[in-house]
């Protein structure tokens, strides 16, 4: 076992980041050959019962991985006829090995190791951040005597902190993998029954409910040291369920936290059938819309909104009586009964003013823990040019900021509390994603090639929690060879315990939610990117809007913005299910927007049709077409409906099972569609203006 040893030291002193070059575009991965070929010799070893040298070659992988802090990825397959490139985390693939092997490997395991999992067990219980100390511990010794209490010392945890969905991560993991190590079955599964009422899992705590009945004879569970009737369980986790996506009728509205609804982006809001009623308030302008359209007093005139102010980049999110939408310099706040700026919210100071013209960047903000996150211009590069040919162009550079609802101040801000770190270069254009505490945003950062990066904070105090850098690739460049166009971004997904991250650079990610490492990275088709022409960048045509990926039904649907096409992946395991073309034929329109999912269907539209496909196959259900409409918004899913914004400032509503149109709305403004309690809020291109939501009985056409 002994000859192992110096090519294991030497694949972790090897720097990651090897160039792969893809069918057009080269892309970058922190990509390590190396130890994904021991992982294969592993592998091998442990089917032909060569126990001993695979534990020592799967420690060596796991003590290997994340050289200088950055995780690496192996070849799963090479792509070609059968499908895409796919890659692998090393430290996913060992894993999954060790889980793998027999009884008897698992000893030998714990024989070999189980003195140095004590160890990072006591020095993760003393940790700063103990939950995600306790987990990367685990990720070093899996199959150790103390990986079961890893585990359940980080639920507890997570419970304190009330993150239920995050402690019950660790619990089934605990008792899909550990659950021999575990001396009190029936603590266990108490504590993932308080887990799944918490989280609003009302299916998963009936089941958990009765199974703790069944071990103990009665009517009555009895949990948290009260007897308590399965049937109160449910409803308490129906309750849980309401409120946390805002569906609850019983006081003030919780409100949508984030700009598509839900951390999967799905844009789905499960309330009964619902028409729209008339406006609560006209549309007020917080930023000049590009181009300008008349204003009086602030308010955009009925009827004057053009074509060319879209699309539409603003979204908004609502908490109670609050609206907040951002725009690339700055955050606002109107009341949602009434449209007034009761407060306002002063910049943060030495911020440049920066009006964005980048049709592609999408504005918006996450509200979590009472703190409203939002990306905003930190600095703009300035641009150069020789005698009118461009060097450099304007690129903005943009970092999180926490703004406290409750003190009415800016509590952290990323140019600040980033300096001096290793993400100080990174840009974050895009709404974040948040979870339980964690703001989940994506980034990129120039350094020669561009780099794409995932990062996860605390949303109380900004402090980052993990960095992953999942890829590099290259934009359009002047003839100089800088970059001529702000890197893109779009919004990350968070489902199953997973950070799902479209790259824009060829590659879609999955990466842990809790460490960050990279579960799966599987590529797509791109548009190639192509050197300059003569003495001007040769840009391309970007077709799609700025669509975040969303999850439903075990698919992560995406849109990338630099491709032709769109497609579905299994979460779980990153293979590709379908693709389909944005346009298949001349005639037909291009698809822009992904407009929502629900019942295992997904919708998306772009031009005068709206398309239903489903959402395992990727086979068309329906289409139907606007009637020289054009799809002008980010629209939603809602009471089995689908809400589409369209130009001439209307909202037309199919029925997502058939397509047949119910309804045609009109508006005083069109644009991006989300829904808070009792109210639609539509936000344009710089305006934002609210409308009551009724029963479809009551709704009529204005």
């Amino acid at each position: 076992m002994r000859s192992i040893v110096p090519f294991l030291l030497f694949c972790a002193l090897a720097a990651p980041g090897s160039a792969q070059e893809g069918p057009t575009n080269q892309i970058h991965y922190p990509l390590s050959e190396e130890l994904g070929g021991l992982l294969r010799a592993a592998e091998a070893a442990a089917k032909a019962g060569r126990l001993e040298q695979a534990v020592e070659i799967y420690r060596g992988v796991l003590d290997a991985d994340r050289p200088d802090g950055v995780y690496q990825v192996a070849p799963l397959s090479a792509g070609g006829a059968d499908g895409p490139r796919r890659f692998v985390g090393v430290t996913s693939r060992a894993l999954r090995g060790l889980y793998a092997l027999p009884p008897e490997g698992k000893q030998l395991f714990r024989a070999k190791y189980d003195y140095r999992a004590h160890s990072a067990l006591r020095e993760a219980l003393a940790a700063k951040d103990r939950y995600r100390a306790l987990m990367r511990a685990y990720e070093l010794f899996p199959v150790s005597s103390h990986s079961a209490r890893m585990l359940e010392a980080a639920a507890d945890v997570a419970i304190e902190a009330g993150a239920f969905s995050r402690a019950r991560r660790a619990l089934e993991r605990l008792a899909a993998f550990h659950a021999d190590d575990v001396d009190d079955p029936t603590r266990l599964l108490r504590k993932r029954l308080l887990c799944a009422v918490g989280a609003g899992d009302a299916e998963k705590a009936r089941s958990l409910a009765l199974e703790l009945r069944r071990r103990h004879t009665g009517r009555k569970v009895d949990l948290g040291g009260r007897a308590q009737r399965v049937d109160d369980l449910t409803a308490e986790a129906l309750r849980v369920a309401s409120l946390r996506s805002g569906r609850s009728r019983s006081g003030p509205p919780a409100g949508t936290h984030l700009v598509r609804g839900d951390a999967r982006n799905r844009a789905c809001f499960d309330f009964p059938r619902i028409a729209i009623g008339a406006p609560r308030f006209s549309p007020r302008v917080f930023a000049r819309p590009l181009p300008a359209v008349p204003l009086r007093g602030g308010r955009i005139l009925p009827g004057t909104l053009p074509q060319g102010s879209l699309p539409a980049r603003h979204l908004a999110i609502a908490h109670g009586d609050q609206v907040f939408v951002a725009s690339a310099d700055a955050l606002f706040v109107y009341d949602l009964r009434s449209g007034e700026r009761s407060r306002r919210i002063f910049p943060l100071p030495r911020r440049p003013s920066f009006r964005d013209g980048n049709p592609k960047v999408q504005f918006g903000a996450a509200f979590e823990r009472g703190i409203v996150v939002a990306p905003l211009v930190e600095e703009v590069l300035r641009e150069q040019d020789y005698k009118g040919i461009p060097i450099k162009v304007k690129i903005p550079v943009r970092k999180l900021a926490g703004f406290d609802v409750d003190e009415w101040r800016w509590r952290w801000d990323h140019a600040r509390l980033l300096r001096g770190t290793p993400m100080e270069r990174w840009s974050f254009p895009t709404p974040p994603s948040a979870e339980e505490g964690v703001i989940y945003a994506s980034a990129w950062a120039i350094e020669g090639f561009v780099d794409c990066n995932v990062g996860a904070f605390d949303a109380r105090t900004g402090e980052p929690l993990w960095r992953t850098w999942v890829s590099s690739g290259q934009v359009e460049q002047t003839m100089f060879g800088e970059q001529a166009i702000e890197p893109l971004c779009v919004p990350v997904a968070v489902a199953y315990g997973l950070v799902f991250h479209c790259t824009s650079f060829g590659s879609m990610a999955a990466l842990d939610a809790d460490t960050g490492r990279p579960e799966w990275i599987t590529e797509y088709r791109q548009i190639e990117v192509r050197a300059p022409r003569g003495y001007y960048a040769d840009t391309r045509s970007l077709q799609w809007e700025n669509n975040a990926p969303l999850v439903e039904d075990g698919v992560v649907v995406v849109t990338p913005l630099d491709s032709p096409s769109f497609y579905g992946y299994d979460a779980r395991t990153g293979e590709r299910l379908w693709e389909a073309s944005r346009r298949r034929y001349g005639v037909e329109p291009d698809m822009r927007y992904l407009m929502g999912a629900s019942r295992g269907r997904v919708v998306v539209a772009g031009g005068h049709e709206v398309r239903c496909l489903d959402v395992r196959s990727g086979k068309l259900v329906w289409r139907a077409a606007l009637r020289g409409r054009l799809v002008a918004g980010r629209g939603l899913v809602a009471g089995g409906a689908v809400l589409v914004p369209v130009d001439r400032n209307e909202v037309f509503a199919f029925d997502l099972e058939g397509g047949r149109r119910l309804a045609r709305y009109g508006l005083r403004s069109t644009g991006n569609l989300t829904i808070s309690g009792d109210a639609l809020i539509v936000t344009g291109s710089g305006s934002v203006s609210a409308y009551e939501l009724k029963s479809s009985a009551e709704g009529r056409d204005f």
